[in-house]
C-alpha cells in the first residue's frame, strides 16, 4: 500500500496504511510495537466508530452487520464519557478502517499506550481519533481486543 503525503492530510490508499500512519504519529511519544487491524466476524474492515479521546474508549460498529464491539479496556469507562461520533474531516463519511497500535512498558511486559487509528472508508485520509494510557497490567490481553 501507499500513503499520500502531499496534501495536508496524510491519504492511504488500503486500511492497513493506519499502521505506518501511526508510527510516525507515536515516534516522538511512546512508539508504537505492535499493530491490529480491526476485523468484523463478518469478515468487512469498515465500521462507524464512537470514541472519546478524553477518556480513552472507543466502539465500533460493523458497516455491514451492525455488530457492535468496545475496543481494548473501553467498555470499563464507556459510561462516564462525553462519546462523539466519527465523521471524516473531508468527504465526511461516517465510515472507516481501524487499527490499533500498542507500545509496550520496557520490559515489554505490559502495553503503556494505546493508539486507535482511522483510514476514512470514503476518500482514505489518515488520522488518530483516540490514545490513551493503560496503568495496569497485566495488559498484554488487550492486544486481542481490537
Amino acid at each position: 500500500m501507499a500513503i499520500d503525503r502531499s496534501g495536508d492530510w496524510w491519504v492511504g490508499d488500503g486500511a492497513i496504511d493506519i499502521h505506518e500512519y501511526l508510527l510516525a504519529y507515536s515516534a516522538a511519544i511512546y512508539k508504537v510495537q505492535h499493530f491490529r487491524l480491526a476485523r468484523c466476524e463478518c469478515g468487512s474492515e469498515e465500521f462507524g466508530l464512537e470514541f472519546s479521546d478524553a477518556e480513552g474508549v472507543v466502539r465500533r460498529t460493523c458497516a455491514q452487520c451492525g455488530e457492535a464491539h468496545f475496543i481494548c479496556d473501553s467498555e470499563m469507562f464507556w459510561r462516564d464519557a462525553d462519546i462523539e461520533v466519527f465523521q471524516c474531516p473531508i468527504c465526511k463519511s461516517s465510515t472507516a478502517n481501524v487499527g490499533v497500535g500498542f507500545s509496550l512498558d520496557e520490559e515489554e511486559a505490559d502495553i503503556r499506550w494505546i493508539y486507535v487509528g482511522v483510514r476514512c472508508a470514503g476518500c482514505g485520509v489518515l488520522g488518530c481519533v483516540a490514545g490513551w494510557k493503560v496503568g495496569y497490567g497485566p495488559s498484554l490481553h488487550l492486544m486481542g481486543k481490537v
